[in-house]
């Protein structure tokens, strides 16, 4: 950003210089040389600022690897919450809410935790106990509030 910045700033300073070396310049076939001259002024200024280009100066940093890594979590995060929400929902348990964290190593992904609250309706033992049945997960079941 500091490169056009600078070359912006070039650009402005040649123009005005060049428009009042422009107006002082007299009439005639002198005046038409000084234009030429002008004008050749105003083109290798426009040309030489890219001399010191380099695409370092745009280069953005991403961390691609990163952002996967984060973006696979938090799939892999809302397919367990939502896994888990299908099977107390067919079991007819409502009003439970599921909170999932994992993480990524490598090429796994780690379920680190498994949390849901459900109201006092339901019995939290038989809702570990289903939960381990139809996922094969071990979650924390806890009732809301607790």
């Amino acid at each position: 950003m500091d490169y056009i910045k600078s070359w912006t700033f070039c650009i402005c300073i040649t123009l005005v210089v060049s428009v009042v070396f422009s107006i002082l310049s007299p009439k005639g076939t002198m005046g038409r040389f000084y234009k030429v001259i002008i004008s050749v002024f105003i083109f290798i200024s426009f040309l030489y600022p890219l001399t010191d280009f380099s695409f370092d100066d745009f280069k953005i940093d991403f961390n691609f690897n990163t952002e996967y890594e984060n973006l696979v979590e938090n799939s892999a995060k809302q397919e367990i919450e939502y896994s888990v929400g299908k099977v107390l929902t067919d079991n007819e348990i409502y009003n439970s809410s599921i909170s999932a964290e994992v993480e990524q190593n490598g090429d796994e992904i780690l379920i680190n935790r498994i949390l849901v609250s459900v109201t006092d309706d339901y019995n939290v033992e038989d809702v570990k106990a289903l939960l381990l049945e139809n996922l094969g997960v071990v979650a924390e079941v806890k009732r809301i509030g607790e």
